[in-house]
């Protein structure tokens, strides 16, 4: 036992957590800011040091064993105390203030509870959250009216860096009556014929969606500000769908079908955006951390 225990470690255990909390592989791969591949390999090299099958493995899909179930359950208080433990810990450091973040609202699922967590942690923090479309958070973050901007931008300006938290291509969502058209057509994008939704509503899907050589006929856009919008028009006939892959793992999608377009039709990348002087504070830091694990 001591040897398995030896052979442990952290970032293995944090990894199996998230896809049993969230059920599949690109939410905790987005979460810790790895690929995939990643962290499919430290949950089979987990199997290997615990000695058990911990997911039955299907075509796009995962299916936690019943000795899984118990693994988690105890590898949740694992991380729940080590979690107490640094709260404990910064109540005794004592950091104090209060930081500004800008969120898109697209990506709000994924940054919340990593705020929320921050936030638990550093109760004595005051953290204000502002959104802003892409143009609005960079010209708040270089007027110093927020600390960090989140959210898929377009304009970089100099003396900005930024941190990429996620990746996600682009799917084509429709309703399942219409998954003849789709299959007869060229590609999924030649089947649309009036009206294409597209999502986020953002310059950067905007200026992807205007290259895409499929859509050089008469299309009429309908943008909307979050994914999960769409989603619900599709939901209600209005046409198919464009929206970020990452987010139909966080989405209802019953009676809705969708195709990932690949990367050939673009990668957006999730960053997280802040000035160098930012990081100054060690507060900051432990919040940019936060972000991006």
């Amino acid at each position: 036992m001591a040897s398995k225990v030896d052979a442990l470690d952290f970032a293995k255990l944090r990894a199996f957590e998230l896809v049993v909390r969230h059920g599949t592989l690109q939410v905790a791969a987005a979460r810790l800011n790895l690929t995939v591949s990643a962290v499919s390999t430290q949950i089979k090299r987990l199997e290997q040091i615990v000695g058990a099958e911990l997911f039955v493995r299907t075509p796009g899909r995962l299916t936690i064993t019943a000795a899984g179930e118990r693994f988690a359950a105890d590898t949740r208080q694992l991380i729940e105390a080590a979690e107490r433990a640094l709260t404990r810990l910064d109540e005794t450091v004592g950091h104090s203030g209060h930081v500004d973040l800008s969120l898109g609202a697209d990506y709000a699922w994924l940054f919340m509870p990593k705020i929320d967590s921050f936030s638990a942690r550093h109760r004595a923090i005051t953290t204000t959250i502002r959104i802003h479309r892409g143009t609005e958070a960079m010209t708040a973050l270089q007027k110093g009216q927020v600390d960090f901007c989140i959210g898929a931008f377009l304009r970089r300006p100099k003396g900005v860096r930024l941190t990429t938290v996620a990746t996600s291509t682009m799917s084509m969502i429709f309703r399942g009556r219409d998954v003849a058209d789709v299959a007869d057509a060229a590609s999924p994008l030649a089947a649309v014929r009036d009206r294409l939704i597209i999502a986020p509503r953002s310059a950067t899907v905007r200026a992807r969606v205007a290259k895409w050589p499929e859509l050089k006929g008469a299309v009429n856009y309908l943008e909307c500000p979050t994914c999960h919008t769409a989603i619900d028009l599709v939901k209600r006939e209005s046409g198919p769908a464009i929206v970020h892959t990452l987010c139909l793992h966080q989405a209802e999608t019953t009676g809705i079908r969708a195709i990932d377009l690949g990367r050939g039709h673009g990668v957006e990348q999730v960053i997280v955006a802040y000035k160098a002087s930012t990081l100054k504070q060690s507060i900051m830091k432990d919040l940019l951390e936060w972000l991006v694990r």
